[in-house]
C-alpha cells in the first residue's frame, strides 16, 4: 500500500519515489522507483539514480534500472510494505 507524501526535499536510499513521464529518462509512463543508490546529483536539479521499479499492483521488478530524474518533479511515496 502506498500513500503520496508530497514534494521531495532530498533523495534517500530506501525510499520509493514517483516521477511523472517526461521528467526522467528512459521509459514511458509514471516511474515509481525504490531507490537503492544515488549515483550523482547535478547542479541543475538533476540526479542519476539506481533502483527497482515498483509497479501499480505493488510488485517490484527483479532487475535494477538506472534513471536520470528532475529532482524538482519527484514526489516521495510512503510505502507500508515492499
Amino acid at each position: 500500500m502506498a500513500r503520496e507524501r508530497g514534494p521531495l526535499v532530498s533523495l534517500i536510499v530506501g525510499h520509493v519515489i514517483r516521477v511523472p513521464e517526461g521528467s526522467y529518462t528512459f521509459g514511458t509512463g509514471t516511474l515509481m522507483l525504490h531507490v537503492s543508490e544515488v549515483i550523482g546529483r547535478g547542479p541543475y536539479e538533476g540526479a542519476e539514480l539506481k533502483g527497482r521499479e515498483v509497479r501499480e499492483d505493488g510488485s517490484v521488478a527483479v532487475r535494477e534500472r538506472y534513471a536520470f530524474v528532475r529532482v524538482d518533479r519527484v514526489t516521495d511515496i510512503e510505502v507500508t510494505s515492499l
